[in-house]
């Protein structure tokens, strides 16, 4: 059974979607005689990455019309689409053309309505229950942060608190177009009371801005970590994490890190909006005290975070999409 992933990222979509599709793509791909065929419009950071994966059917166009017209091709059972509110008649058009089932991860719009499975961990949820129901436009809805799809390499592995802040992890994602990494670790080492922590600084493959890092390095309680692929390890090697409202907090939450994140840009704004622990940088008067009431709170946190039932769908997840075809 052929399977298409249409997913598009860089530097101000971020990468997050893309490492979710990646996700997806890698459980998909460990079932019986399954080809994946990523398509994307976006430029060689994405393409890179996923080749990088161990995916070589990576199909690279120009334009939403040059992706429609290559499905053809492709005799595709399902087309899984990662792209904030997809243009509605792309999603209507391709249902009356091709006889494959769509799966949306992430959209809120009318093209759920054509859409046989619909699968957003956050975007449209009810103070982000968890739901699984079939709506009047016969579209199977599958909602809350149970439904997050996380990486596998952050299965059977969990943080142990030990009541004292050592290592403190700034991971702000593939390109942090609003260069929180600088921002913050500027905040955290004016502080006193964060004299002895080391910071560990994770740069993604579109970062651009490293430059202003470098005034930091000759502290000595400074690490630049560029183009990880051990983010679980890394993750439960610190004592807290700083990062965007995305794919890396959700790993955090799903170790049980003791995190906080904070949005990069006005889409993840509108989605998140008051979801756990997410913050508007400018809004948030002191990074250092709202690290500090986290931390010293673990116990209220990991409480919070069990009951989100965080990424434990993902099986779900996959049992669903293989069944649209039975």
């Amino acid at each position: 059974m052929n399977i298409g992933i249409y997913v598009e990222g860089g530097h101000y979509l971020g990468l997050g979607n893309v490492y979710r599709m990646l996700s997806l793509a890698k459980s998909l791909a460990n079932e019986h005689l399954i080809n994946i065929f990523f398509i994307t419009t976006s430029d060689h950071t994405v393409t890179d990455l996923i080749n990088g994966q161990g995916f070589t059917n990576v199909i690279k166009k120009a334009d939403l019309a040059s992706v429609n017209s290559c499905l053809e091709s492709l005799d595709l059972a399902i087309l899984i689409i990662d792209v904030l509110n997809i243009d509605v008649n792309f999603v209507k058009n391709i249902k009356e053309l091709y006889p494959l089932k769509i799966v949306l991860f992430g959209n809120n719009n009318e093209a759920n309505d054509f859409s046989d499975l619909v699968v957003n961990a956050i975007i449209s949820t009810k103070q982000f229950r968890n739901e699984n129901y079939v709506d009047t436009f016969h579209t199977h809805y599958l909602k809350g942060p149970k439904y997050l799809t996380l990486r596998d390499e952050f299965r059977f592995q969990s943080y142990q608190y030990t009541n004292t802040l050592k290592n403190v992890l700034l991971l702000f994602g593939g390109s942090d177009q609003a260069n929180l990494s600088y921002k913050i670790l500027s905040d955290l080492q004016i502080d006193e009371r964060l004299e002895d922590v080391h910071f560990n600084v994770v740069l993604g493959a579109a970062y651009s801005n490293q430059d202003s890092l470098d005034q930091f390095i000759s502290n000595g309680n400074v690490t630049i970590l560029k183009n990880i692929t051990n983010v679980s390890e890394v993750m439960l090697a610190n004592d807290f994490l700083l990062t965007s409202a995305g794919t890396a907090y959700f790993e955090g939450l799903y170790l049980g890190v003791p995190s906080v994140a904070f949005f990069q840009n006005s889409a993840q704004r509108e989605v998140f909006g008051n979801f756990f622990n997410t913050f508007e940088y400018k809004e948030v008067l002191s990074v250092v005290d709202l690290m500090l009431d986290v931390f010293d709170n673990y116990g209220s946190f990991s409480k919070s975070v069990g009951e989100l039932g965080v990424g434990l769908g993902k099986k779900e997840i996959i049992e669903t999409i293989l069944n649209l075809k039975k």
